[in-house]
């Protein structure tokens, strides 16, 4: 073995070496590196792919089709994977049940407008504003750990919703089982997206997980269609709160961790330590200013001026300015809640504006609005319109096999197209519905196209999200898309509800009850109008959405290169990766803060010996 390639294995072998934390403190803080120390004088040439997303390391040639070794057998993936998919089911069930269960709410506690809108929003206001909080607390305390605390929480709150008889009240539970909403997904969705490899292995996993979302929509459907019918929509919770109890045993004993602060002593004391830099001042102005907003929207749909009343334009200006002191927050925060960086990924702030609109049409009015309709315009019982909205399962199915199958064929960007024009005329159809018109018309077929574009957008944009940041940032640009998703049903429930509201004041009187359906109908089409100016704002947005194809794998292939240098410095510190573009033409990308993480140097290290050691190649200065 050359001397040059024995250089490489020793600084490797020091990178395996477990430093102390005062070691690693004193060494990183030193403004001029030691000679003695390889890690902060090493430089690294290399020759990688002209696409580099993120660090390469030797995991990366584990074949992405095998089973990961967390598992024991298939039976025990599949069985970790269903158990982590009631992460989205837990949203979704909520939506399901709320298409049934808001008529009779709005009669057992005798109330309509903005304050019914409340047992909607307040759950996904609630999961919206902190769902980035708890994406830095899973990787601070386990990912798995959160999902078990998650789990347990909603349990609890669904029982306690189920004995409320004030409606206020109710909006508190509703708003306690959101928190639990906001801590799963996105550690549900770590620790599936740092176990699998990019590969058709991995898009099979993420569509069975962001299945979830489908099935959670059936099971609310279809529980709070037959209790409310034949018993009470209070033991929609008993259920919910039995099956999420057995859910928190499951994962346990199941679901294996990500090694990601997976062995720390799970204690009161160790838990308040690892969390306290998080950035609590972030997630206060951001929940505040978000409350704000929605409650001036959901004031308006009830106060008797609507938008031009005093005490609304009040708090909506109070909303945009604590919104803008939690952005201006976020530049100057050491350890922000939402890394500014992420949006300057390829495509990420484009479809995250598209995630907006798209989720403010499907679920703040079509889900919303399309239930009060079946059961307030034509008249179906909760069961009856559970039977109506069954199609939508069906649908919903359809696409997530469809989705699965050509994710790795179709472009990102044309799928979103596709899926936007749909949600169009989903909207069209809901707005031009005559009075009277048979359910199969043009509902069934609305219900149909709306559940298809929802699930190939979430798909297509969950995945993109998941792929166009680093490992590092994955739970962080997991939780902005879960905030925007569960922050865009909130405000178009709210928007929408105001929109309803203004029609009914200028076409009944306050005295006339109930609302003749013709105008109720009216109303509602003019939320359903609403919707379709938000579904082609997302169209426009999906136009430039520059998204490929997703989970392409392609083998990692080392090009011919002369060799691979590991060379110390004196008066440098950075350890970092120099790679020349495939094209031939010479480029360079430095790693710069590589220095800093001993385990992501070592891993490269790793790479470079392994690699040229298999081909061959021998390390030259």
């Amino acid at each position: 073995m050359s001397s040059e390639k024995m250089v490489i294995e020793e600084t490797c072998t020091a990178l395996s070496e477990p430093e102390s934390e005062p070691e690693m403190n004193e060494k990183h803080s030193s403004s001029t590196g030691s000679v003695d120390d390889p890690i902060s004088h090493a430089t690294y040439e290399y020759a990688q792919p002209e696409y580099y997303a993120e660090s390469t390391t030797s995991s990366d040639l584990v074949d992405p089709e095998a089973r990961p070794e967390v598992f024991k057998s298939t039976l025990h993936e599949v069985a970790a994977v269903l158990i982590l998919t009631f992460s989205t089911v837990m949203n979704t069930i909520s939506t399901g049940v709320m298409q049934i269960a808001v008529p009779t709410l709005g009669r057992e506690f005798n109330i309509s407008g903005g304050d019914l809108s409340w047992s909607v929003s307040s759950f996904q206001l609630m999961s919206a504003t902190t769902i980035l909080l708890f994406s830095g607390m899973a990787d601070r305390i386990g990912r798995k750990r959160l999902v078990i605390v998650a789990y347990a929480w909603f349990a609890i709150w669904c029982l306690a919703g189920s004995f409320t008889t004030h409606h206020i009240v109710f909006d508190v539970c509703r708003g306690m089982q959101g928190l639990a909403a906001a801590a799963c997904p996105s550690a549900g969705v770590g620790i599936l997206g740092s176990t699998y490899k990019n590969g058709r292995r991995k898009n099979r996993v993420m569509a069975i997980f962001n299945a979830g979302s489908p099935f959670g929509l059936f099971l609310g459907i279809v529980t709070g269609g037959v209790t409310i019918e034949y018993i009470t929509w209070r033991s929609i919770f008993y259920l919910y709160t039995i099956i999420f109890t057995i859910l928190t045993v499951l994962v346990i004993f199941v679901v294996p961790g990500d090694n990601i602060n997976d062995n720390i002593r799970f204690t009161p004391k160790e838990m308040l330590m690892r969390i306290k830099d998080l950035d609590w001042t972030g997630a206060a102005l951001s929940t505040v200013g978000c409350i704000m907003f929605v409650f001036a929207a959901s004031q308006a749909a009830s106060a008797t001026s609507g938008w031009a009343t005093p005490y609304v334009i009040i708090v909506l200006i109070l909303s945009f300015v604590v919104l803008a002191g939690f952005v201006y927050w976020e530049m100057k925060c050491e350890k922000p809640l939402m890394p500014l960086q992420i949006w300057k990924f390829p495509g990420f702030a484009t479809i995250m504006v598209l995630v907006l609109f798209a989720w403010m049409c499907f679920t703040g009015v079509l889900n919303f609005y399309g239930g009060l309709y079946l059961q307030n315009v034509m008249g179906a019982s909760p069961l009856k319109a559970a039977f109506y909205l069954f199609p939508q399962i069906l649908a919903s199915a359809v696409a997530v096999t469809i989705i699965s199958a050509i994710l790795h064929i179709a472009p990102g960007r044309l799928i979103l197209i596709v899926a936007q024009m749909m949600m169009i005329g989903a909207s069209l159809l809901w707005a031009l519905v005559p009075l009277g018109t048979p359910y199969a018309a043009m509902i069934l077929p609305a219900l149909c196209l709306a559940i298809i574009a929802a699930d190939l957008t979430y798909n297509v944009v969950n995945m993109h999200t998941l792929s166009a940041v680093s490992k590092a940032e994955q739970s962080s640009a997991a939780g902005i898309f879960y905030t925007i998703n569960h922050l865009a049903g909130s405000l178009g429930v709210s928007l929408s509800s105001s929109i309803v509201s203004s029609i009914l004041r200028r076409n009944a009187p306050m005295t006339t009850t109930p609302v003749p359906m013709e105008i109720l109908s009216k109303a509602y089409k003019g939320a359903f109008w609403f919707a379709t100016g938000l579904s082609s704002m997302a169209l426009v947005c999906a136009v430039f959405a520059n998204i490929g194809k997703q989970g392409a794998h392609e083998e990692a292939v080392v090009p011919d290169i002369e060799g691979v240098a590991c060379v110390l410095k004196p008066g440098e510190k950075t350890c970092g990766v120099r790679r020349r573009g495939s094209s031939g033409a010479n480029s360079s990308v430095i790693f710069d803060n590589v220095d800093a993480d001993a385990n992501e140097a070592g891993e490269m290290c790793g790479l470079l010996v392994g690699e040229h050691a298999r081909r061959g190649y021998d390390a030259v200065l």
